[in-house]
């Protein structure tokens, strides 16, 4: 990168139209007085976990490996339903000259977004003396909907402001909008880090796509250290004039400031930098490199000022700040955090970073803690989450022993928590049986823990287990039992109108469908479940639902019209930023694109190939797979895989069956776990490896898996989501 002699008032231009991301380090200053994110996280953590697990939590966070919307997520699920935590922001009524200045812009037609819980912004534009009833939060997704064209609102005067990550309420109709901030703060919390806003809330993407179209977007308030998640969305804004990163730096005034444009040279740069900043133009950088933006620029200077010195008239700020701290704030909505609970917390955020042995003492605690409390309830809780663990970590018969433990002290308890524990550890056994290939043993548990949802009305629950059912007998192509269970779930889907569950229900009768040959029951299935995703704007839905059809044109040998909803599958992929779907897409267009006619690739239906696909299957059943469940899954994988090919090994062959099961990956969550699974069947080095190996060890695959098994820990253990 090369520093330029540009000041803020060239960039910041009369002629100029902008942009701003604002985040939370704009509230920080005077009055405002906000917490940055690592503050608050601290907070919650000295007020809601055990000391003894204190350090190893903070240094997850210092290291970025625990974010904001995940620590939310799991003290709401354990402590704060209410998600009163986030109210906190809105006790702050003092905007500072940030604030000021943002409002300044929004007058002078820029436009404003932030993902911010305060209401800072909207009290500025009060306070400046703009009419309440000219104020637009934008907030829910019915909002988001509605006043999707910014220029619309612009052009009747209104002055509005687009709330990205939600908000407790509105403030100017005094609405609660907090359902749906939780709904934003579970997707974001529940979903791995690189993914963009337009993959967990597609219905956001209008409004981004206009609101930044043939303008400067000037981000502003955040910092490298930052759990960032518009990161990977700013990516794929296109037609965007310049990206503009405003870097907080204390000690450089207006006038002082030091502009670097991002170049081909930037890495060079990199080693010379804190680590912040580091990472903040590597982003920047990365964004450079998609070339939708004309120039990329980052500006080190104190935000305070510059606001100061762009602004034209000086507000009449608070004498006052704002004063009331995080720890004061949950002591006194939360005064008496149990013990149990303490140990609760640390044990959810061990399990979301499969940090089993931290989680495992954890619950080990808890276990002395219920026994001590005389708890049946909380007992059986405690036994049923170490069951989960013992699963997770490959240990299938202490897990039902911890299972089965937990589940008669659920019948003891009896009534409708006992049964809803019942229910919750029938599932939590079916998945260990389902990973011990006893598929019977499954499926049961799964039908008595539908019965059990529906006996205290929990027909969302029911849906799930009958979909599961449906699922393992497909599995075991027991089709018509399979479309049985499906049509069931299907029905009651209908009855609630949930809509996503009925278009996942029928995508899976469809590949029951696509499995008998009956392709026009097929189609017409995927058919309507992709209008069903169009109409939940969810492309990712989309994608899968166009695969589907693609496969099933491709069977049809209708070759020109399966390439169309590839390459349209692909531009989906593209625009919303599956980086590994738009991959998979790739190498799966490049292959068939080779073979012409591309029937040869397609027909393969030996009894590897049909093998290969029950594995894929039982993979796909589970959508919340951690790394040792793939692992346990994958041994399976090559045993069965190198048994079918032991007496003729035929390479060529074995490359061509992986070309071909890669792309049934898009039926279920891509990622980078899935994506190194092939990488090392595939890789050119580790297949030589393998091919040496089975010919001097052609009595097992034991030793095969071995070598490959290391692999996959060494790539799994490197950075990156897993």
């Amino acid at each position: 990168m090369k520093l330029t002699n540009l000041k803020v008032n060239d960039i910041f231009n009369i002629n100029g139209k902008f942009t701003f991301l604002v985040g939370a380090g704009c509230s920080i200053n005077s009055p405002s007085c906000l917490p940055a994110g690592y503050e608050m996280m601290e907070a919650i953590i000295d007020h809601a976990c055990d000391k003894s697990e204190r350090e190893r939590i903070l240094e997850l966070i210092k290291l970025g490996e625990l974010r904001f919307e995940t620590l939310v997520e799991i003290f709401r699920d354990s402590l704060d339903e209410k998600l009163a935590l986030i109210d906190y922001y809105g006790i702050c009524d003092k905007p500072n000259i940030q604030h000021f200045f943002l409002v300044e812009m929004i007058k002078k037609g820029h436009f404003v977004m932030t993902t911010n819980f305060d209401h800072l912004i909207e009290y500025a534009l009060n306070q400046s003396g703009v009419p309440i009833e000219e104020i637009i939060p934008v907030i829910t997704k019915e909002d988001f909907e509605v006043f999707a064209d910014p220029y619309e609102q612009l052009n009747q005067g209104k002055k509005t402001v687009y709330k990205v990550h939600g908000s407790p309420k509105n403030v100017v109709t005094q609405k609660d909008t907090k359902d749906s901030l939780i709904a934003t703060i579970q997707a974001f919390g529940s979903n791995k880090e690189g993914e963009n806003v337009f993959q967990l809330e597609s219905f956001k993407q209008p409004l981004f796509e206009n609101i930044t179209k043939e303008r400067s977007l000037a981000i502003i308030g955040y910092s490298g250290s930052d759990d960032f998640d518009i990161v990977p969305t700013l990516k794929l804004l296109k037609q965007i004039q310049n990206v503009i990163w405003i870097n907080y730096s204390q000690d450089i005034e207006m006038g002082n400031e030091q502009i670097f444009e991002i170049d081909d040279r930037t890495p060079q740069s990199l080693n010379d930098l804190d680590l912040n900043l580091r990472k903040v133009v590597q982003i920047l950088f990365e964004i450079w490199q998609t070339k939708n933006a004309d120039h990329v620029y980052l500006i080190n200077v104190n935000t305070k000022k510059m606001a100061e010195g762009l602004i034209d008239s000086k507000p009449g700020l608070s004498s006052e700040n704002f004063s009331l701290r995080p720890k004061d704030y949950l002591k006194n909505i939360y005064p008496d955090v149990t013990d149990l609970i303490k140990h609760h917390i640390p044990h959810k955020i061990y399990i979301q970073k499969d940090m089993y042995d931290n989680a495992l003492r954890c619950l080990k605690k808890l276990k002395q803690i219920t026994e001590d409390m005389g708890d049946p309830m909380w007992k059986a809780i405690v036994l049923n989450n170490t069951g989960e663990l013992f699963n997770s970590q490959g240990k299938y018969t202490d897990a039902l022993k911890t299972l089965e433990e937990a589940k008669k002290i659920a019948v003891d308890i009896g009534g409708d928590i006992g049964l809803q524990l019942i229910s919750s550890i029938y599932n939590n056994m079916a998945v260990v049986y389902v990973r011990k290939n006893d598929y019977p043993g499954a499926s049961n548990l799964y039908k008595e823990a539908a019965k059990i949802h529906r006996q205290y009305g929990n027909l969302n629950g029911t849906i799930i287990n009958l979909n599961n059912v449906g699922d393992i007998y497909r599995i075991q192509e027991r089709f018509p039992e399979a479309l049985k269970y499906y049509e069931e779930a299907l029905k009651i889907a209908e009855q609630l109108g949930n809509i996503r569950f009925k278009s996942s229900l029928l995508n899976n009768s469809g590949l029951v469908y696509a499995n008998q040959r009956n392709y026009s029951e097929a189609l017409k299935r995927h058919e309507e479940a992709l209008k069903i995703s169009e109409q939940l704007g969810d492309k990712s839905l989309n994608l899968i639902c166009l695969h589907n059809i693609g496969t099933i044109r491709q069977s049809q040998g209708k070759y020109e019209e399966a390439s169309k909803l590839f390459n349209e599958a692909l531009r989906m992929a593209e625009e919303i930023g599956d980086v590994e779907t738009k991959e998979i897409i790739l190498k799966y267009i490049r292959t068939h694109s080779e073979q012409k006619p591309v029937k040869q690739g397609m027909e393969i239906e030996t009894e590897s190939y049909q093998e290969i696909r029950k594995i894929k299957d039982v993979i796909s059943c589970h959508p919340k797979w951690k790394i040792i469940y793939i692992k346990n899954y994958i041994k399976l994988f090559v045993e069965r895989f190198f048994n079918a090919f032991r007496d003729n090994v035929n390479w060529q062959r074995i490359e061509t069956i992986c070309d071909e099961l890669e792309p049934n990956l898009l039926s279920i969550s891509s990622g980078s776990s899935y994506k190194a699974t092939f990488q090392i069947i595939e890789g050119d080095k580790k297949k030589k490896e393998i091919q040496i190996e089975w010919e001097e060890h052609s009595e097992t695959a034991r030793e095969i898996w071995e070598s490959i098994i290391k692999e996959f820990r060494m790539r799994l253990s490197k950075p990156g989501p897993k």
